[in-house]
């Protein structure tokens, strides 16, 4: 007499049968909370809310190292009205002291494209006449440093192969919104938003721009101020002032390897696991079937 227990377990239950030679003698299910919570849209995982907050709070804190990278280079440079020590004293821990962001009063000023501080110095409704400004005119450095500062906040978005829904959705609204056609009509981003969006009472922070729109206008604006744009060919700029600027404004750091996550095999153990989608794995495992 052989009995076999056969089990099925699903996300909120568990069937099981009891068989006794060829005949099923007990069965039944069982039933537990399938740890979704239920909302409009469907089930969802409960951890949903707590990581989106914690994507936020990773996107703000990137965006702020970026700031402090591109402000040590603009400080180095005298492109900011501001000291290394104000700096640090934002940017960098000290025990029992208080992180400060920088409140002088030049640098506010700055903050705001208010140049007057200077001899002769303009104050600019915002920062995209700024940006228009240097496409074709020559900027003075603290104008240039508040040009960078503007595009170190947003630098696109890079197409890394994996479009989610949203991400479909905001590509879609570049058209929807007009954003596209002003890309088409305009040479930049910044002549994009201002004349085709806040000169009719538009925002201009709600488009979709693209991270290689992004490099297109910091390379016309640094190439309008005198700089050296050319790239050698692996795609580096060849201006070491640019290519700190570069990485500051939109380098991405890449994503973290998971080589060392592999597991080894099981039938040679000094060598890693052969992955899922190698030809070989596919036919290894259809001999398996196979021989199953």
């Amino acid at each position: 007499m052989t009995k076999k227990i056969g089990i099925d377990l699903g996300s909120s239950s568990l069937g099981w049968f009891i068989r006794e030679d060829d005949q099923i003698v007990k069965n039944g299910v069982i039933t537990f909370n399938t740890g979704m919570t239920k909302g409009k849209a469907g089930y969802t995982s409960p951890t949903k809310n707590r990581r989106e907050a914690r994507s936020k709070r990773r996107l703000i804190q990137a965006r702020k190292y970026r700031k402090i990278e591109l402000l040590k280079i603009l400080v180095e440079y005298e492109y900011v009205p501001l000291s290394i020590e104000e700096l640090e004293i934002w940017s960098k821990y000290k025990k029992e002291v208080q992180r400060k962001f920088p409140e002088s009063n030049s640098f506010l000023k700055w903050i705001a494209c208010d140049f007057t501080y200077l001899n002769n110095g303009i104050k600019y409704k915002n920062p995209y006449e700024l940006r228009i400004k240097g496409i074709d005119n020559k900027l003075s450095k603290h104008e240039f440093g508040r040009t960078l500062y503007n595009l170190v906040q947003r630098r696109g978005y890079k197409d890394i192969g994996e479009t989610d829904k949203e991400t479909q959705n905001q590509i879609e609204r570049r058209d929807d919104s007009g954003f596209k056609e002003a890309m088409e009509e305009n040479r930049t981003i910044a002549e994009a938003l201002n004349n085709n969006f806040l000169k009719k009472s538009k925002r201009a922070r709600n488009e979709y721009p693209y991270r290689a729109e992004y490099e297109h206008e910091f390379r016309i604006i640094c190439k309008a101020q005198g700089f050296d744009v050319t790239q050698n060919e692996k795609g580096k700029y060849n201006n070491d002032f640019i290519k700190k600027l570069r990485k500051a404004i939109l380098w991405q750091r890449p994503l973290r390897s998971q080589k060392g996550n592999i597991g080894r095999c099981s039938l040679e153990p000094t060598k890693q696991r052969c992955p899922a989608s190698h030809p070989i794995f596919e036919i290894f495992r259809t001999w398996s079937f196979i021989n199953t």
